[in-house]
């Protein structure tokens, strides 16, 4: 058994002897290059999920999948890219309670370079 396959049964056990709880777990993605340190690049994922799931029955979830068009998912979004999706969700809030719409924002992209 290699050292890796070695980890990889140790996680399995320990995630099965405590079926209930959920590791915290991140998927750190070769080549992202990123200058937050993990604690503030974690809390703005944190937040960008969180914006997503609250606001989910207004549509954020477009802005989302736009942010992330050709990509995995948020996680290998850079730095600037993370910054910027998360500004783009705060203002759909600011949009969703001054009642307008995510194309008038100008946060719907009707375009793709």
């Amino acid at each position: 058994m290699s050292k890796t396959d070695a980890l990889l049964h140790k996680l399995v056990e320990r995630i099965n002897a405590a079926p209930n709880a959920r590791p915290a777990l991140s998927l750190v993605v070769p080549g992202v290059r990123t200058g937050f340190d993990s604690v503030v690049r974690e809390s703005h994922l944190r937040m960008i999920r969180s914006l997503a799931r609250t606001y989910q029955q207004f549509g954020v979830q477009l802005i989302v999948d736009q942010a992330t068009l050709g990509k995995v998912g948020i996680d290998e979004l850079s730095d600037d890219e993370l910054i910027a999706l998360h500004r783009d969700l705060d203002r759909a809030r600011e949009c969703i309670r001054d009642d307008v719409s995510f194309e008038d924002a100008g946060l719907i992209r009707h375009s793709f370079d």
